[in-house]
């Protein structure tokens, strides 16, 4: 990977590993705290319920040049200390949004600008956002960010990558993952389930000729041809039952 990322190619890579990450937190491979501190950038995370900063890695608090409890302390004026009033007015009602869809497979992508207390200007960092569910949860209340700073982002990319580990099928389905409509992954959970376009209609309380209809469209969008594929698929990005 190049040091050097176009804004979509930070886009696409920055959303990938905050859905593996996210991911992982959530299959109980490790927690925030365990691996928060060895991934290069920023790694926080936001508690919806009180806008407070409930983690802040090592790399961010070194930036914003406090400790993670002097940053949680402040709750919702941690905000106002560090953001511009505008861009934040912007991105905090897009996280308690998200957090009222519960969608599980929807990132937010962001541009804004982080001043540092100790040297009084602003930086430009993009930022990543996705609701962190916590093992066997439907709900979350909590939002976990990857933010790094712009002229960096490539560098920083690559690091994240390697400590990962990100599985080669979830980069190269992630795309066709993010063109799937909310209705056609209930479907795909459905049919890896092993139901029929009946049941699923009955499931849905839709007709089966459109639920027929969802599964050409996701034939369309997936490079998929065998059930054992789809199922693989369906396991990876979290859409089977648990």
């Amino acid at each position: 990977m190049n040091s050097y990322l176009t804004r979509q190619e930070i886009k696409d890579t920055n959303s990938r590993q905050v859905y593996s990450l996210e991911r992982k937190i959530q299959q109980g491979e490790f927690t925030i705290e365990s691996v928060g501190d060895y991934l290069p950038g920023n790694i926080l995370v936001t508690n919806l319920g009180n806008l407070s900063t409930e983690y802040m890695n090592r790399s961010g608090c070194n930036i914003l040049k406090h400790s993670a409890d002097e940053l949680a302390e402040p709750g919702p004026e941690y905000f106002q200390r560090f953001f511009v009033p505008e861009e934040m007015n912007v991105f905090v009602p897009t996280y308690l949004k998200m957090q009222q869809e519960q969608n599980p497979a929807r990132i937010y992508n962001f541009v804004h600008r982080v001043k540092t207390l100790s040297d009084g200007f602003y930086k430009w960092y993009f930022a990543s956002a996705k609701l962190m569910y916590t093992a066997g949860s439907t709900i979350a209340d909590k939002m976990l960010l990857i933010v790094n700073e712009s002229n960096s982002a490539g560098q920083i990319a690559k690091k994240i990558n390697n400590v990962l580990e990100e599985s080669d099928w979830i980069k190269k389905h992630f795309k066709q993952f993010c063109l799937l409509t909310k209705r056609e992954k209930e479907i795909i959970t459905l049919v890896v389930s092993g139901q029929s376009s009946a049941s699923i209609a009955d499931a849905l309380h839709i007709t089966k000729l459109t639920v027929n209809t969802h599964r050409s469209n996701i034939k369309e969008k997936l490079p998929i041809k065998t059930f054992s594929v789809l199922y693989r698929f369906a396991t990876a990005f979290g859409l089977t039952h648990q």
